[in-house]
């Protein structure tokens, strides 16, 4: 038996939560998903190959940048096909920066 208030579980012979002072219900209901956030992600670099944009996003996270590759190449499956828009590397807009410097050192053209 569980307290719907102060959520607190107790015997199955009890019937009042003792600090509430309310009904005990059989089960809590399940806990309400948080809702998910939105991220606006921009391109900052189109591969050619799935493989050279894995590539850059190992060394982007391997700095502290989170980076998402996207792209119509079927994950390497065709990769004739990523040719006619490539496969995308994308950052939130506040790591832009951060991962300009990072493909700079690296000698990485954006």
């Amino acid at each position: 038996m569980f307290c719907r208030k102060c959520k607190t579980e107790y015997k199955k012979d009890i019937s009042r939560c003792a600090d509430c002072d309310v009904d005990l219900i059989p089960e809590l209901p399940p806990e309400p998903e948080p809702p998910e956030e939105y991220v606006d992600l921009i391109n900052i670099k189109t591969f050619s190959s799935r493989q050279d944009a894995e590539l850059a996003k190992g060394l982007l996270f391997a700095n502290g940048v989170n980076a998402v590759v996207s792209g119509d190449d079927y994950g390497g499956i065709h990769p004739g096909l990523s040719f006619s828009t490539g496969v995308r590397l994308s950052v939130k807009k506040e790591d832009i920066m951060n991962a300009k410097r990072i493909f700079s050192e690296a000698g990485i053209l954006i």
